[in-house]
């Protein structure tokens, strides 16, 4: 398969899986996860689909579990909605993207306050009018 047919493949799955794990799935330990990324195979009979959990009390894991219970149940679903000749094997992976930039933003933030309250007050204040004219 070419990589940019493929490239469409993933993105078509990723999101008919986001559409399917907001309105079919019922468990509730799914509603707070996000398909973030799909992979598929060459061959298209394997997708590696990455998911997030972006409440913040949200456990990643007790999500992935109930993904794990509802696999078939969501294979069947996709495949009816692919057409395709085989439905992918569904391998469901933790992407903490989210988590780590949620906590690099945090770091970020606690330096820059850091360096707020470090920093020297100046007195003077230049104003933009009085600028020297620059050759």
């Amino acid at each position: 398969m070419k990589p940019h047919q493929l490239e469409r493949a993933n993105s078509f799955v990723r999101e008919e899986l986001s559409l399917l794990l907001g309105s079919t799935v019922a468990d509730p330990r799914v509603n707070a996860l996000l398909v973030t990324d799909v992979d598929l195979s060459s061959d298209r009979r394997v997708a590696r689909v990455y998911v997030s959990c972006y409440e913040e009390g949200g456990d990643l894991q007790e999500g992935l579990r109930a993904l794990e219970n509802a696999k078939e149940f969501i294979r069947r679903e996709l495949g009816e909605i692919l057409g395709w000749r085989f439905t992918p094997e569904l391998v469901f992976r933790a992407d903490k993207s989210l988590q780590r930039g949620a906590r690099l933003d945090k770091v970020f933030m606690e330096l820059e306050q850091q360096q707020q309250a470090n920093a020297p007050e100046t007195t003077e204040t230049a104003n933009d009018d009085e600028r020297p004219a620059s050759d």
